[in-house]
């Protein structure tokens, strides 16, 4: 006669395989990984590759797609040389929970089906930093004739924190300079993790609940990196990561000022309801200074706080997954996208 508790291995080993199967008919999120290889964040995920994405315990807003060959969420290939208007970000880009057709980039790309092509480059996570980093491999790659940022609240400061896998803008005595955090496996779960990500049940409790595994501490130079500083020299330092960003970008780019435009999102929850307003990152000075040096230096700029405040009042719509995301939806996309356009080629009759 078996012992009860062989009895219970035995039921629970069985309990966890049923889940499993049942998972496997259910869209959890799976099937996204990172390559993390000499020209990310340029290829992010695994090229030619499906994926499934879903929101929340219950998996709502449910998304199917493909990587296309530099591992970027598209439904068509990146042809090199082909002059394209680049599309750089963070996960607002990388827009897993959107439909191509809905985002920025693929709604840019409607507007421009006959001048030029579009393509998005972003990953979860990117910081002004690793967009210099981005723009600087998309050049030589494909010569691109313009470029749209989309900057979100903490773009500023995490550009200038010590990040493990991110690039940052270290401070030395001749000034800020680019550098990279590599992913040198000081975590003893990352071999773990490697292995549980083939199984739906850790992708759901990780992507769908947001549960994650603990990192074994920091190390003293990154802890000191995390610690908080005085609000004089945060605007110190969040203003010359503006500086130093907005001076190398057109020559890591090669693109002019007058092509590349910045979109700057704004407290889309304040809107809806002041109660809601979040605390931001990125110092208010730095980010106001953001947009002022950047208009004086020649590249386009707008911010689309106001914009969003109009539509809101006139129409009541939700720009973003609200209230349980707060990346931007497909109208929250297409405003950003219309504003994209008129910066880059009406306003002021130019045309990149």
């Amino acid at each position: 006669m078996l012992c009860p508790a062989v009895l219970l291995c035995a039921g629970t080993a069985a309990a966890l395989i049923a889940l499993e199967l049942a998972l496997s008919l259910l869209p959890v999120t799976f099937g996204l990984y990172q390559t993390r290889g000499d020209l990310w964040p340029l290829h992010n995920f695994q090229p030619h590759a499906p994926f499934t994405y879903s929101m929340t315990w219950d998996m709502q807003n449910a998304r199917h797609g493909w990587t296309n060959n530099y591992g970027q969420i598209a439904p068509f290939d990146y042809v090199a040389g082909s002059h394209p208007v680049v599309v750089v970000g963070d996960s607002y880009i990388e827009a897993q929970m959107n439909d191509y057709r809905d985002t920025l980039q693929g709604q840019l790309g409607a507007m421009l089906t006959r001048v030029a092509p579009v393509y998005g480059f972003g990953a979860s996570g990117l910081s002004l930093s690793d967009y210099l980093v981005v723009a600087g491999q998309a050049a030589p790659e494909f010569a691109p004739r313009a470029a749209v940022f989309l900057l979100v609240d903490g773009d500023i400061s995490e550009s200038l924190i010590d990040r493990r896998g991110q690039h940052y803008f270290r401070e030395t005595a001749d000034g800020l300079k680019l550098a990279f955090h590599p992913m040198d496996g000081n975590s003893l779960l990352k071999h773990i993790r490697r292995g549980l990500g083939e199984i739906r049940l850790f992708r759901y409790v990780k992507n769908n609940l947001r549960l994650t595994l603990p990192e074994l501490p920091l190390g003293v130079g990154e802890a000191k990196a995390r610690l908080p500083i005085a609000s004089v020299q945060a605007a110190a330092a969040q203003y010359a990561a503006v500086d130093h960003f907005l001076v190398e970008l057109p020559g890591r780019s090669g693109i002019e000022p007058r092509c590349i435009a910045f979109l700057l999102d704004g407290d889309r929850y304040a809107i809806y309801d002041p109660r809601l307003a979040l605390s931001p990152a990125d110092l208010s000075d730095a980010r106001a200074y953001f947009m002022r040096r950047a208009s004086e230096l020649g590249y386009r700029v707008a911010d689309l706080q106001p914009l969003f405040r109009k539509h809101f009042e006139r129409h009541q719509r939700h720009f973003d997954y609200y209230p349980i995301d707060h990346h931007l939806n497909s109208l929250g996309h297409r405003l950003a996208a219309e504003r994209a356009y008129d910066l880059l080629f009406l306003q002021d009759g130019g045309h990149c």
